[in-house]
């Protein structure tokens, strides 16, 4: 079962142009609330019963509140719109535990890229690495200067901080921010599809599409186009869940987490899109064809878990720990 909380709003602060952040605490308890590290999220509920995860970017040594920011999404399918319009200082929300799954690796350096909200997860990053004085570059881009959140906390953070408005300054030189980063370093960057890619793009020509430098997050799948999937020479393959006892035949097209949770196998899991990493699952024996946004190359190619929600089986048997 997913561990949920009921917090209460205690400061609303526009942050930008159309950009909230929202600070959560407990609402009776002087327990601290759960520790999070750079990158996390939670899921909050919002009244028509769905979950929209946002990224925490408070201080992770306050364990008194959480923060969140939230942009006013034009085309929201009603959490943001909530928040905006509705929520005030006073109201409860009901949200889970911090997930992370967009952790800060070890690495000789940082090149930390965001694009207009995506800075949320990445300005926890860049407090953190300053704090430890750890070697990293912050670019944030937006579309305007008003419309970048948190500026002036970023500004703290000194010369290796730059700002780009696309407006005045024009876009950033991915070329160029992949090309100064030190060997052993990576990079991380949050922000609209568009970016990702074109930082993907960046670094696979400047390092070459086998070296995995670039971590990224997700909460849409919006834009990005389904990779073709790879084809099986069989028309059904073996599913054992190895915890479980449970052993099917199944059409390789077949949903596993739909399959699963039917056989009333319990699976932590959210966005069921392959960007959330709530359904990650260890592989027992076999191999998959990935299809999520999580896991990096090399944790794809080691083939020893995959998001049971999309990926699906290249094998004869599939043996999860389930």
């Amino acid at each position: 079962m997913v561990e949920q909380r009921e917090l209460r709003v205690v400061q609303m602060t526009w942050e930008a142009d159309a950009v909230v952040s929202v600070r959560l605490a407990r609402i009776e308890s002087e327990d601290p609330l759960p520790a999070w590290e750079p990158g996390a999220h939670i899921d909050v509920y919002v009244p028509d019963g769905t979950t929209r995860q946002y990224s925490l970017c408070g201080d992770p040594a306050d364990r008194s509140s959480w923060q969140i920011a939230v942009l006013r999404e034009p085309e929201s399918r009603g959490g943001s719109t909530y928040i905006h319009d509705e929520l005030r200082v006073g109201d409860r929300l009901l949200v889970t535990r911090p997930k992370n799954h967009f952790l800060l690796e070890d690495a000789g350096a940082y090149a930390l890229v965001a694009g207009g909200i995506g800075i949320t997860p990445i300005m926890a990053m860049a407090e953190q690495l300053a704090r430890e004085g750890r070697p990293f570059t912050l670019t944030y881009g937006g579309r305007t200067a008003a419309s970048m959140a948190f500026r002036r906390r970023l500004a703290e953070l000194g010369e290796c901080c730059t700002f780009l408005a696309e407006d005045v300054e024009g876009r950033p030189d991915l070329d160029g921010i992949v090309r100064s980063l030190p060997e052993g370093g990576l990079v991380y960057v949050c922000g609209p599809v568009g970016l990702l890619r074109a930082v993907q793009t960046a670094a696979d020509a400047v390092r070459g599409p086998d070296q995995d430098v670039v971590r990224f997050e997700l909460f849409s799948r919006t834009g990005v186009e389904a990779e073709p999937a790879s084809p099986m020479d069989a028309d059904a393959y073996e599913l054992v869940l190895t915890e479980s006892g449970h052993t099917l035949r199944l059409p390789p097209e077949t949903n596993i987490l739909e399959k699963v949770l039917a056989l009333g196998v319990e699976v932590e899991n959210d966005c069921r899109d392959g960007i959330c990493g709530s359904c990650i699952t260890p592989i027992v024996t076999g191999t998959v064809d990935h299809r999520d946004l999580v896991l990096t190359k090399k944790e794809q190619a080691a083939m020893d878990r995959m998001l049971i929600c999309v990926s699906r089986p290249t094998c004869a048997r599939l043996e999860l720990k389930l």
